[in-house]
């Protein structure tokens, strides 16, 4: 399964349904904070990373591929 995958998956488990073809807007999905840090609570489970206070900057987590780029970067320094 690939990142992307892994990381749709993630959202699903927090009834956020989106396609894992598609790119988009997290504001367009994410409604409030604690739907947020649920995201990056559920997403450091399934990586098994620790998301750095840099990566809470309002432009560095903007879209889907931020996401899976933020991911796949701290994924592998681990």
């Amino acid at each position: 399964m690939t990142e992307r995958s892994r990381i749709i998956e993630c959202l699903n488990h927090l009834g956020i349904l989106c396609d894992v073809e598609s790119n988009f807007l997290l504001s367009d999905i994410i409604e409030d904070s604690l739907l947020f840090v649920s995201m990056i609570v559920e997403i450091e489970q399934e990586f098994g990373i620790e998301i750095p206070d840099e990566y809470f900057q309002p432009d560095r987590l903007i879209s889907f591929s931020d996401l899976v780029e933020m991911v796949n970067t701290l994924s592998s320094t681990k």
